[in-house]
C-alpha cells in the first residue's frame, strides 16, 4: 500500500511538473507591472479582485453560512467526543448513596446463619465510592484516542474544506451578478438600433423605396432581442439570491453594492504560479481522507485490544448504618482493594470479527484516500486546461471586437461622406454590438474558469474568521469565540 501511495504522489507531482512555469498565453493582456507571475496564492485570493465590497460580502459568508455553521457544531461534536476518549485513560469514580426501610439480603442471610425466624427490619442508610482506573497493557485507550484525534481533525478539514467552497461560490455569485448586468446591457443597446432599422425600413417602405421583407426582418430582429433581456436578468437575480443565501440572509437582502454593480471586477494580477506539492498539502480534502485513513487504522487497534483482557485497578468503600449517627461506627464502613479482571475469553470469534471489520474500512479509507488525490489531480488539470481555453477564447473574441470597432469607425466615415446609407450604419452598428456581447460572454467565462483554478488550488480556509454561532434569521448571530473554533 505504502508503495502504490508513494508512486500515486510521484504520478501527481509530475503531472503538475509543469504547473509552476505555467503562465497565461502570451496574446493575454500583460500583468500590472507590480505583480510577479511567481507570486504564491493568497490565501484570501479573493482580494486579487481588489472590490472592497466583494471581500467584505465574501467575510460575511465565511462568517455567516448556514452550512459552515453547521460544520462548526460537528467540530465541537468531535472534539468532545475526543475530551471522552481521553477521559477514559483517568480514573473512574463513581459515588452512591441511599437510604430506605424494610430488610435486606443480608438481613435474611444473617438470620439463617442464626437459626432464628426473625428477619431484622428497619431503616437503612449507604454511603458508597468505587474506584476503578484501567490499565492500558494493550494500547485500546490510547488507540482510542488516536482514532478520536484523527475524527476531530477530519472534522476540522472538512469545515475547512467547506470555507473554500463557500468562498469560491460567493466570489462567483457576485461576479455572475455583476456580469449578467453587464451582459444585459448589451441587448437593450442592441434592442435601441434595432427599433430605429425598424422605424427606419417602415418609413422606406411607406415612400416605396423598401420592401415588405426588409420590414419583416427588422421586426423579427426586435422580437430576438426583447427576448433575450429576461433570461438575463433572471440569470442576474439568480446570482443575487444566491449570494444572499451564501451569506446567511433571506432572499432578496444581497449587498447594495452588488445591486448596484454593472461591470465585475478583473484581476488586478496574474493568475499565482502553482505549486503541485504545495497545492496537496493546503487542499483540505485531501487532508480529511488522510484523517480518515488515520482514524480507520487507529480502530484496528482498539479492536484487537479486545483479544485481550482488560485489567483495572479497583476501590471501594462502603458505609451502612440504621441511622446517619452510625456512620462514624467502626463497624459501619468496608472496603476493599485489588485488580479488575475482563475477559472474553475463550470465546473470541465477536473481537475477531470487529478486527475484520476494522480491516475492512481502513481498506476503504486508504481507497477513499487515493481517490480524493486522483480526483484533486484532475480537477486541478482540467481547471488549468479550461482555463488556457478561456484565455485564448477572450484574445480571440477581444481581437474581433477591435476589428469591429475599426469598422464601425470606418462606417460613420462613409456615412458622414455620404457614401452609406444609413441602414448600412446601422447594420454595422448591429455587427458591434454583437461583437461586445460575444466579449462579455467570453470574459464571464474566463472568470467562471478562474474560480474553478482557485477552488482547485484549494486556498480561502487558513486566514479564515471565525464561524457564527447558529441563530434563528430573527436575531443576530453571535460569534464562537476563537479558543472554540481555531483559524
Amino acid at each position: 500500500m505504502d508503495l502504490y501511495r508513494r508512486s500515486l504522489l510521484a504520478l501527481f507531482f509530475a503531472t503538475l511538473n509543469g504547473c509552476a512555469s505555467w503562465s497565461e498565453p502570451t496574446a493575454s493582456p500583460a500583468p500590472p507591472a507590480a505583480a510577479s507571475v511567481n507570486s504564491p496564492l493568497p490565501d484570501q485570493w479573493w482580494t486579487l479582485y481588489r472590490d472592497p465590497a466583494l471581500n467584505a460580502a465574501v467575510e460575511q459568508a465565511l462568517i455567516h453560512n448556514r452550512d459552515l455553521q453547521v460544520a462548526a457544531a460537528n467540530l465541537l461534536q468531535a472534539r468532545a467526543w475526543l475530551q471522552e476518549a481521553d477521559a477514559q485513560g483517568q480514573p473512574q469514580t463513581a459515588f452512591s448513596a441511599d437510604a430506605g426501610y424494610g430488610s435486606s439480603a443480608d438481613d435474611q442471610l444473617e438470620a439463617a446463619l442464626n437459626q432464628s425466624s426473625h428477619i431484622r427490619t428497619g431503616s437503612r442508610y449507604h454511603l458508597g465510592l468505587a474506584v476503578a482506573w484501567e490499565l492500558d497493557l494493550f494500547g485500546r485507550l490510547q488507540s482510542l484516542s488516536r482514532a478520536a484525534q484523527a475524527d476531530a481533525e477530519s472534522a476540522q478539514a472538512a469545515a475547512d474544506g467547506l470555507r473554500v467552497l463557500v468562498a469560491a461560490q460567493t466570489t462567483g455569485a457576485w461576479l455572475d451578478a455583476c456580469n449578467y448586468a453587464r451582459r444585459a446591457s448589451i441587448p437593450r443597446h442592441a434592442l435601441s438600433l434595432a427599433e430605429r432599422s425598424q422605424a427606419l425600413a417602415s418609413s422606406l417602405h411607406s415612400a416605396g423605396a423598401g420592401s415588405a421583407l426588409e420590414v419583416a426582418r427588422a421586426q423579427e430582429r426586435v422580437g430576438q432581442l426583447q427576448a433575450r433581456v429576461p433570461a438575463l436578468e433572471a440569470g442576474r437575480q439568480r446570482a443575487l439570491g444566491e449570494l444572499a443565501l451564501l451569506m446567511g440572509r433571506p432572499p432578496g437582502a444581497a449587498p447594495s453594492q452588488a445591486l448596484a454593480c454593472q461591470a465585475a471586477p478583473t484581476l488586478a494580477a496574474s493568475m499565482p504560479s502553482l505549486d503541485g506539492l504545495a497545492v496537496l498539502r493546503q487542499r483540505p480534502d485531501v487532508r480529511q481522507a488522510e484523517r480518515q485513513f488515520g482514524a480507520a487504522t487507529a480502530r484496528i487497534g482498539v479492536a484487537r485490544a479486545d483479544l485481550y483482557p482488560r485489567v483495572s485497578l479497583g476501590a471501594n468503600v462502603l458505609n451502612s448504618a440504621h441511622h446517619p449517627d452510625g456512620y462514624g461506627d467502626s463497624g459501619a464502613t468496608v472496603w476493599s482493594l485489588g485488580p479488575l479482571l475482563s475477559w472474553s475469553f475463550p470465546n473470541l470469534s465477536s473481537a475477531r470479527a470487529r478486527i475484520a471489520q476494522a480491516s475492512a474500512m481502513e481498506n476503504a479509507a486508504l481507497a477513499r484516500f487515493d481517490g480524493t488525490l486522483l480526483a484533486a489531480l484532475k480537477e486541478l488539470q482540467q481547471a488549468l486546461v479550461d482555463y488556457d481555453a478561456a484565455l485564448r477564447q477572450q484574445q480571440a473574441w477581444r481581437q474581433a471586437a477591435q476589428y469591429s470597432a475599426e469598422r464601425l469607425r470606418l462606417a460613420a466615415l462613409d456615412r458622414a461622406a455620404g457614401a452609406s446609407t444609413a441602414q448600412q450604419y446601422l447594420k454595422a452598428q448591429r455587427r458591434d454590438v454583437q461583437r461586445q456581447a460575444e466579449l462579455a460572454g467570453a470574459d464571464a467565462q474566463v472568470m467562471d474558469a478562474q474560480l474553478l483554478l482557485f477552488k482547485a488550488m484549494g486556498g480561502g480556509w487558513r486566514e479564515a474568521p471565525p464561524i457564527a454561532r447558529a441563530t434563528r434569521l430573527a436575531r443576530h448571530s453571535s460569534t464562537l469565540p476563537e479558543s472554540e473554533y481555531p483559524q
